[in-house]
């Protein structure tokens, strides 16, 4: 995953900042959703332990994936636990 982050950042030009969603078991009961940017998506990834299936989602679009949670912040890490929702 850091090196994908990597190559798309050097050999196709997108910004370091470039939001990165993960969904791992999509659809399924235990679906979680982490989000970061391409600096920071791989050590989120090893952090909540990210496996296969996952679909990875790069781009603006990610911010599809996330609530407003009314203050402005930014949400990075482990946006959604089957139900559940937490900014960090």
């Amino acid at each position: 995953l850091r090196e994908l982050c990597d190559r798309l950042v050097r050999m196709a030009g997108y910004p370091k900042d470039t939001p990165v969603g993960i969904v791992e078991r999509a659809g399924c009961p235990n679906q979680r959703t982490v989000v970061g940017n391409m600096e920071t998506i791989g050590d989120i990834a090893e952090k909540y332990n990210v496996q296969a299936p996952s679909t990875i989602i790069v781009g603006s679009v990610v911010n599809v994936l996330l609530e407003n949670n009314g203050e402005g912040e930014t949400a990075q890490g482990l946006i959604q636990n089957m139900t559940d929702a937490m900014y960090v």
